[in-house]
């Protein structure tokens, strides 16, 4: 319980009702939405915490596996060729088609990767060979672009699903699409409750105020809460969009508007000059009498071309002289293309070339460098990167942890001061309710534009929409309520 010396003051007055309407609304919005979207933003923000660190500990765990060592003045032309790698691979997989070859610097493994039916979507079999033994040093699964292992893609899946399946984005599509929201509109409420003093207070000494934590009881609690809002609100807003980038909803209607615009990311070309494209369907028949190293898994099925020791080489060698390590070289799927190789993205690398190469001949057919990209898409990679903790290493996941573990205690400061909220000599079962609405009044310009602005918002990201709305629901049905018990019976 909570006593009167323990209390906050009173925010400051606002100049008119359409000024208070406009803090009513945002509180209003404020408290629901903390209520009802914490539980999903805390369980958002603890997995997050877990993937932000999980690339230093996939590599910490998994280092034995991972990494190489090249003998005392040891060259390129001491590696074991990587055709001779693939093939040591596929004698532990010969039922799996090649799907990659990931050629790592000299400290590092090489990964020959296989599509396996029997994996789920974007995961891949790989086996990790030691490029200057030849030894199998670990057989694994890596997922998406970044070649997550098993336990960072279990984390991802936490974050992304809460280990639920395709239905489990819509929770972290809903916790992403209102974390930016309460974060500016929590700061803008800090911001109108700073007192401003007879003769006005500066905008830094206001800020300077939303900074500090002392007191006691909820005071503290309060302070505490909107303090760190203060510090990691752009960090949250950041979160958000990016965020929303890889939600299933929202996700999709970004992806429209990039299209577009042309913000797409583009890829190289894999066509070969002069050749025909055919798939490995209808050309199977053309090349049933064929044979050669590794064109025919069993099954029946039929590779297409390039497959062979002497092209793998020939692809690898351009690759590495074209491009930087840590790499993927991929083989054609279709009868008629060119391989492609592009760079991987690693640590402080802000630029993600890629070529593609006649397996015949070994030479280059086409180029994209990143500084041809789009400026969008450029962007567009940077912040996914910055989001999952790659762009700047360590660094990077230190303060993505930060981020994580101050949203994680802004959520528990929020429930505690709505539990320390309840009027004094409740009972421990009651509960504050939300704040009290202003009176029904002409709205003004700035109440205009807040909900035209919330609308908008919804339209992107649709799950806040359907959320604010239930929201605004809920709220009209409280008041309803309320004033029923209200109102003394006639």
């Amino acid at each position: 319980m909570t006593n009167a010396s323990s209390r906050p003051p009173s925010p400051p007055r606002p100049g008119g009702v359409g000024d208070r309407r406009q803090h009513s609304l945002l509180r209003r919005l404020h408290f629901f939405a903390g209520v009802l979207c914490a539980p999903l933003i805390l369980v958002a923000a603890v997995t997050g915490l877990l993937y932000a660190v999980a690339p230093t500990v996939e590599q910490v765990t998994n280092r034995p596996m991972l990494t190489a060592e090249a003998p005392d003045g040891a060259t390129e032309a001491d590696r074991v060729p990587v055709s001779a790698l693939v093939s040591t691979a596929q004698a532990a997989h010969p039922d799996l088609a090649l799907a990659g070859v990931r050629i790592g610097d000299d400290d590092e493994t090489t990964r020959v990767l296989f599509s396996d039916p029997d994996l789920p979507e974007s995961t891949l079999r790989a086996v990790f060979l030691d490029p200057w033994t030849g030894e199998v040093t670990g057989d694994s699964t890596q997922y998406g672009s970044s070649g997550s292992l098993p336990l960072r893609q279990w984390i991802a899946d936490g974050h992304r699903t809460a280990w639920l399946g395709e239905p489990g984005r819509l929770y972290s599509e809903t916790a992403a699409s209102w974390l930016g929201v309460l974060a500016v509109g929590g700061v803008v409420m800090w911001w109108q409750r700073q007192p401003t003093g007879r003769t006005g207070r500066t905008g830094s000494s206001r800020v300077r105020a939303m900074l500090r934590t002392g007191g006691a009881g909820r005071v503290r609690t309060m302070r505490l809460h909107g303090a760190t809002g203060t510090l990691v609100v752009a960090g949250m807003v950041f979160l958000t969009v990016t965020g929303l980038t890889w939600s299933s909803v929202a996700g999709g209607t970004i992806g429209e508007v990039r299209a577009s615009l042309d913000w797409g990311t583009p890829s190289v070309s894999s066509s070969l000059p002069g050749a025909q494209e055919v798939s490995p369907s209808a050309d199977a028949g053309a090349h049933a009498g064929h044979s050669g190293h590794g064109d025919h898994p069993p099954g029946g099925a039929v590779r297409v071309s390039g497959l062979n020791a002497g092209s793998v080489d020939r692809v690898a060698a351009t690759a590495v002289q074209e491009l930087r390590t840590p790499l993927t070289v991929t083989p054609p799927t279709v009868e008629g293309q060119a391989w492609t190789a592009a760079e991987d993205r690693a640590a402080y690398r802000l630029t993600n070339d890629a070529v593609a190469v006649d397996w015949a001949t070994g030479e280059v057919t086409d180029r994209l460098d990143f500084t041809d990209w789009p400026l969008a898409a450029q962007a567009t990679s940077w912040l996914i990167q910055l989001h999952m903790g790659t762009l700047f290493g360590l660094p990077n996941q230190i303060v993505l942890a930060a981020l994580a573990a101050a949203i994680i205690a802004m959520v528990c400061w929020g429930y505690a001061m709505w539990w320390k909220r309840r009027p004094v000599g409740s009972p421990a079962g009651r509960l504050a309710g939300p704040p009290r609405r202003v009176p029904w009044s002409r709205p003004t310009a700035g109440t205009v534009v807040l909900v035209a602005a919330l609308v908008a918002y919804g339209v992107v990201a649709p799950l806040f929409g359907v959320t604010c709305l239930a929201f605004v629901l809920v709220s009209a049905l409280w008041d309803a309520v309320r004033r029923r018990v209200s109102t003394p019976p006639r």
